[in-house]
């Protein structure tokens, strides 16, 4: 009786094994498609400091009592369009709160500083679900309204992301010539050193169809920021790297539109997968792209993923903020500081 049970609990695994493969397989068909409207955008920059005003009050409209106050949109002006804007795109799981240190440094230098929430983060509840619900096109369509709020803020557009964030700001390198410097820090366009050399279409399907892990109901974080989720949704894994793999197709097939790129990555990242932010840099230059310049953080320094958020632990920020600041500020062909 118990081999009997064993082999019918098996022949039921097989099957279901068999099934997700399946629509594994004919979700990673109906994907490619998908993929590509991900490169669809319209474009709708604003012409000048109030109509830009007015655009971010409507994006300040949608946060309601359910956000975390310190995780609003956050937008720091001098009453007035500058020369320079800067955005300004935390990680996921974390809000805007994360450049709380940092953006003052470029509001002093006489910077308008716009610092939006990404979608489905940032909520009061840091035990939430919500990530579960992210998709691609959310991430798409908040990258393009920054840019066309910048658009109006500054004459000189400054496009900063960290980690997703950083993905987020790929894609809008590869596709918004407005912005004079894209600033790409640690994209997380796959995840981990551990995983594949490509962004693997039937891993997007699975991650897509299978049950959300939400993994603060067994493993919540316990020394982040005050502000930041508790844990991650294993189907925003799935979405990002389906945005992930629309930009590298995009980045295959033509040039970026910015006016440049700066690349940031940290030797000792263990949270992205850096075989495959280098394929996005190659594919860059094979395309002729030569406005791109690199700077990495030793492994000797010992960096964590997160080197924005002053309330992180094993934080550098004394280390980091200053020569992001020279690689930021320096003009065209003049060597970054290098450490």
């Amino acid at each position: 009786m118990e081999k009997r049970t064993a082999s019918r609990i098996a022949a039921l695994a097989a099957v279901g094994v068999g099934a997700l493969l399946v629509a594994a397989i004919a979700s990673k068909t109906r994907e490619h498609s998908s993929i590509d409207s991900l490169t669809e955008h319209t474009d709708n920059p604003a012409t000048d400091y109030d109509s830009a005003i007015a655009r971010f009050a409507e994006v300040q409209a949608t946060e309601d009592d359910t956000i975390n106050p310190v995780c609003r949109s956050k937008l720091l002006t001098h009453g007035a369009r500058t020369e320079h804007v800067i955005v300004l795109i935390h990680g996921i799981t974390n809000c805007p709160e994360q450049f709380a240190a940092f953006a003052p440094l470029f509001f002093e230098r006489g910077y308008t500083v716009l610092i939006p929430r990404m979608p489905r983060n940032g909520l009061a509840d840091r035990m939430t679900d919500e990530l579960k619900n992210l998709k691609a096109e959310e991430l798409r369509d908040c990258t393009n309204t920054m840019v066309d709020i910048a658009c109006g803020l500054g004459d000189h557009i400054t496009f900063l992301g960290l980690s997703v964030g950083g993905v987020m700001t790929v894609w809008a390198a590869q596709h918004r010539p407005e912005i004079e410097k894209a600033v790409v820090v640690a994209p997380s366009i796959g995840f981990t050193n551990l995983g594949a050399d490509r962004v693997s279409s039937l891993a997007i399907a699975l991650f897509r169809l299978l049950p959300n892990i939400g993994t603060q109901h067994f493993s919540p974080f316990s020394d982040g920021p005050k502000h930041s989720y508790l844990g991650f949704s294993s189907r925003s894994f799935g979405e990002v790297m389906r945005f992930g793999k629309s930009i590298l197709k995009s980045a295959k097939q033509e040039r970026p539109a910015a006016q440049s790129i700066l690349m940031v990555t940290n030797a000792a990242d263990t949270a992205v997968n850096s075989k495959i932010n280098r394929e996005l840099v190659n594919f860059w230059q094979a395309n002729g792209y030569d406005r791109l310049e690199e700077y990495e953080f030793s492994a000797d320094k010992k960096l964590i993923h997160d080197i924005m958020d002053p309330q992180q632990v094993q934080q550098q920020t004394a280390l980091v903020y200053p020569i992001l600041l020279d690689l930021i500020n320096q003009k065209d062909g003049e060597p970054g500081r290098a450490q």
